[in-house]
């Protein structure tokens, strides 16, 4: 089962690592974001460092628009900075391989793959596991 995922921002990489912290895949992530300021007047910034508890996923299918792909991944971020596919600029956003877009401040990731964390995030979840971030430079 699935313990944590663990975003290296020198590598632009996500590692999921299982309960005996081996790892069980990595996949690209990337954190360009749009510079400006959200809705209440903050500078945007990628996701912080730090440690996040009570990871969760859901596989959408694109319900929330071409922005954000085929899956979402709540981090609990006091400001919604998260894991998603798609892109707003994309002519493709629900492709498995969507090619890369800024966000506003999110992590982002390829739909695919995405979508098989998002599974796996799912999975423990339902098995009882607090499933962690983990975001390091």
């Amino acid at each position: 089962m699935l313990k944590e995922i663990q975003f290296q921002r020198h590598k632009q990489r996500m590692y999921m690592l299982d309960m005996d912290y081996q790892e069980m895949g990595d996949y690209e992530c990337r954190d360009d974001f749009w510079p400006g300021y959200n809705s209440k007047g903050q500078e945007r910034a990628s996701l912080p460092n730090g440690t996040y508890h009570g990871i969760t996923a859901e596989v959408t299918h694109g319900k929330y628009g071409p922005a954000y792909g085929n899956f979402y991944i709540t981090t609990g971020d006091e400001r919604g900075r998260d894991i998603h596919g798609g892109g707003s600029n994309s002519p493709e956003p629900y492709a498995d391989y969507q090619g890369w877009y800024k966000t506003l401040g999110c992590l982002r990731m390829q739909n695919k793959e995405g979508v098989e964390m998002s599974e796996e995030i799912i999975a423990s979840v339902n098995a009882g596991i607090d499933v962690v971030l983990t975001v390091v430079n």
